[in-house]
């Protein structure tokens, strides 16, 4: 063993401690509420993780592998036709007013299908980032914040596959589970938000002078954003190794921190556009001011962002408008927050008298 695997174990370690840690102290949180509360959070936990990530995750092995990139020139054609062969039967595709037969099976022809299937790429990247964004900064413990990266990042990631109508191979799923697990003991740690810290406080200086606790909200936007940029950096990881036919190293499915941290800015910018209009405003109204001091200021802020982003965005789907008003509802509740995710879902499912061929099944077929 090198001595950059036996440091990176070392780091890894100590986040899982930190995680530990962060568990401990809801652990204490929900104990002193009633003795009994512990067995709940307990029930809450295993559900949460059976329906949000088990679930999915045997979706992902249900789907049919495709052959990643490959480094051997001499196999890029046949990569190009296979893949191109795949895409036409992809239903995403097919609802797209172009004749997919008449598309070439060579690398423009590649291209073109791949330029088609971005715009649908980047809204399921929006979707689960900004998600990422809003609900680990109003979570405001590590352990939440593990749990719901954990989740978003294996449905964002079986959700891509789907898009791709195919996975990866079982290599390729191992090497994207370690980058899930290290993201969410990163996340989980909380240490690395005060990092970007500053970033936040350069932001909103002109408008936090007037608010109290503004330090603890730019410490949970810096946690939130972290965290985002993890889950971003997943995603295009995950988009490169369905998208690339060729490369010389892995080196080439790995984007820079630059990007990266661009990229997540971008994602999250119309929500954070609305959290810094919230700040402002309370500067100038006293009685927000009152509030603040006296509830969760997090999660004040976080909901009255939230509803505005619902209301003014036209790029949300209604589904989505659906979720950030009941986030915004229990913004001050975390527990209230994964209770009310649950009968969401749960009611869904209930819902769908006639629900068809899955998209999975789709795929498979």
């Amino acid at each position: 063993m090198t001595v950059f695997k036996r440091l990176l174990i070392f780091i890894l370690i100590g986040l899982a401690y930190l995680v530990i840690k962060e568990f401990l102290l809801l652990y204490q949180a929900v104990k002193s509420i009633h003795p009994y509360a512990v067995y709940g959070l307990a029930v809450l936990v295993i559900l949460f993780l059976g329906y949000f990530v088990v679930t999915p995750l045997l979706n992902i092995f249900r789907l049919p592998r495709r052959f990643g990139p490959t480094r051997n020139p001499d196999n890029i054609q046949s990569m190009i036709r296979e893949r191109i062969n795949v895409f036409r039967r992809n239903p995403a595709l097919q609802k797209k007013a172009v004749r997919l037969s008449d598309v070439p099976e060579d690398r423009s022809g590649y291209d073109q299908m791949i330029v088609l299937l971005h715009p649908e790429v980047k809204k399921l990247h929006k979707k689960y980032v900004t998600q990422v964004f809003y609900s680990t900064a109003i979570a405001q413990n590590g352990f939440l914040d593990a749990l719901l990266i954990l989740s978003l990042s294996v449905n964002m990631v079986k959700d891509l596959f789907i898009l791709y109508h195919g996975r990866v191979s079982n290599r390729v799923l191992w090497i994207i589970g370690r980058m899930v697990f290290q993201s969410m003991l990163i996340g989980g740690s909380e240490g690395v938000e005060y990092a970007v810290d500053e970033i936040f406080s350069k932001m909103f200086s002109g408008g936090m002078k007037g608010i109290p606790f503004a330090s603890k909200i730019l410490g949970s936007l810096a946690d939130g954003f972290v965290n985002a940029a993890l889950v971003t950096r997943i995603a295009l990881i995950t988009q490169n190794y369905c998208e690339m036919i060729f490369i010389e190293s892995d080196r080439a499915l790995y984007p820079a921190h630059k990007t990266i941290i661009s990229t997540t800015r971008i994602l999250i910018s119309d929500l954070l556009d609305r959290v810094s209009d919230e700040i402002r405003s309370m500067t100038r109204d006293k009685a927000a001011s009152v509030v603040m001091a006296t509830v969760n200021p997090v999660g004040y802020v976080m909901s009255k962002a939230l509803n505005r982003f619902a209301d003014t965005s036209e790029k949300l789907s209604p589904e989505q408008k659906e979720w950030m008003r009941e986030t915004s509802t229990v913004a001050y509740n975390p527990f209230r927050f994964a209770v009310n995710g649950f009968k969401r879902l749960f009611g869904k499912e209930k819902k769908r008298r006639n629900p068809g061929i899955s998209s999975i099944d789709k795929i498979r077929h």
